[in-house]
């Protein structure tokens, strides 16, 4: 690897981190390196380290004790390290095993955090976390994510009277399943009509037979272009995701992207990141019945606040911030001024 060179390093496998790598890695030239344990790391070095962290994608328990390790060792070889904090730890009952790793992976973030020149996250929760976790601030951002399946340089305004569900078969599961199935009785009171797109559920299991039953149509897993073509054209999108966390999420950045009106479906309504229910988003399958929620209205809304993180706005700042960092380490400036955050102390 020549002293020229920028790498993206990301957890092993398919999923949304990689999706969100690959389009902001082109921003720094950044290849993607899916970095595991037996990785060899020795010839890697140059102008950008990018680590996406989340650290249930590197090691099952999210305790990846050896990605530490080895972003110790390469980060002397670099001008500039970033960081992508997609998760910090997990939290839960005590009944689950988050509940007792968490302390051990709160430890690992801020070893992370400790190595960063910059560093971006999604959520305004995670940013004060990290900000009261390092003495010493340096460059960083808050941007919610961004559409991976396409981002439309204006929304339609004719819609048909479709609600799409979309993601991994767990993401779309938890929907069907949301207050014993409520998306289908919903559905049939207002005269839409379901579209499933994602991995297939097993043929012979209870969700595949109910979507049957209910007249669904099922595209199975589709490429970018052919999601991003669906959600032009539908009204509605549905995603169970917890409020207070729906800024991280893909598929609510897909929805209001495209300007659906997102249906969330969450234990409670608590705003965060610039969020507002039932203007942004429909809280739950009732506010559908309420006369003041206009779904177009709901979609623009969405589509505003979306705008200012879109992906090009990602791509910008990890070249501003990247550039920023490797000429302080080099000496060439005596500081780095602190950019504004949004949501976080300065506006956006």
């Amino acid at each position: 690897m020549n002293a020229s060179s920028s790498i993206s390093i990301i957890p092993p496998g398919p999923g949304g981190v990689k999706d969100y790598a690959s389009l902001v890695g082109a921003a720094l030239d950044a290849p993607l390196v899916e970095l595991t344990p037996q990785t060899p790391i020795d010839g890697f070095g140059g102008r950008v380290l990018l680590v996406h962290f989340s650290g249930y994608g590197y090691q099952k328990r999210g305790v990846p004790l050896w990605l530490v390790r080895a972003v110790r060792e390469m980060r002397p070889r670099f001008d500039s390290v970033g960081f992508v904090f997609h998760e910090l730890f997990a939290v839960g009952p005590p009944w689950r095993s988050a509940f007792w790793l968490s302390g051990i992976q709160k430890v690992i973030a801020r070893d992370m955090l400790a190595m960063a020149d910059f560093w971006i996250t999604s959520r305004d929760d995670s940013a004060r976390w990290l900000l009261a976790s390092r003495a010493g601030a340096v460059p960083h951002r808050v941007l919610p994510i961004f559409s991976t399946v396409g981002e439309p340089d204006a929304i339609a305004t004719s819609r048909k009277d479709e609600i799409v569900v979309f993601g991994t078969s767990g993401v779309r599961a938890n929907v069907y399943q949301w207050a014993d199935g409520e998306i289908f009785r919903s559905a049939e009171r207002k005269g839409l009509q379901i579209h499933d797109i994602g991995p297939a559920f097993p043929p012979q299991s209870a969700l595949a037979a109910r979507l049957a039953a209910s007249g669904a149509v099922v595209h199975g897993k589709l490429p970018a272009d052919e999601v991003d073509a669906r959600m032009a054209e539908a009204r509605y999108g549905a995603l169970a995701y917890p409020a207070e966390d729906v800024a991280k999420s893909s598929v609510f950045a897909a929805y209001c992207a495209h300007g659906l009106c997102t249906i969330l479906l969450s234990p409670s309504n608590r705003t965060r990141d610039g969020l507002v229910a039932n203007r942004h988003y429909a809280f739950g399958f009732e506010a559908l019945d309420d006369a003041g929620i206009n779904p177009a209205r709901v979609g623009r809304e969405a589509r505003n606040w979306y705008e200012p993180h879109r992906l090009s706005a990602h791509q910008a700042v990890l070249r501003q911030l990247a550039a920023q960092t490797a000429q302080a380490r080099r000496g060439a400036l005596p500081s780095v001024a602190k950019p504004p955050m949004h949501g976080v102390g300065s506006p956006p």
